[in-house]
């Protein structure tokens, strides 16, 4: 590997596709994206939550934020407050419980695809790109 060629933004950015639409193919039989789905499960254990602090705290760009909290509004499972934050209806928490199933399932099955030396390296590597943003 060349060090002057070997683009790590590029990589990244292609692998993030590969894994988010293995993530997506997962979600899609409860009408939702990979990133729509964690926003509800974001949600769930915290009501009342902000736009900006999730955003803030998921690195999601205000704009993508809005378009998805929209859209979740508009299918009936989430209420977005601007005094009080963001709280999930009864039809929005049932669907982030069914998220969460699923996702834990296809997270286990994605680690032992990779194996633990892969999950490893990417948590290590992942602590030191996000220490760079400090």
């Amino acid at each position: 590997m060349n060090s002057e060629t070997y683009c790590i933004a590029g990589r990244l950015r292609m692998l993030a596709r590969i894994i988010t639409g293995h993530y997506n193919d997962a979600f899609t039989q409860e009408g939702v994206t990979f990133a729509q789905a964690g926003l509800l499960m974001h949600i769930f254990p915290q009501p009342g939550v902000r736009q900006a602090v999730l955003s803030k705290r998921l690195q999601i760009e205000k704009s993508a934020m809005s378009r998805d909290v929209q859209l979740l509004q508009k299918k009936g499972w989430l209420t977005d407050d601007l005094r009080h934050g963001l709280f999930l209806t009864e039809e929005g928490r049932l669907l982030a419980k069914r998220c969460h199933k699923i996702w834990k399932a296809l997270n286990l099955q994605v680690h032992d695809t990779l194996g633990l030396d892969a999950v490893q390296g990417l948590s290590i590597f992942s602590d030191k790109v996000i220490a760079l943003q400090k």
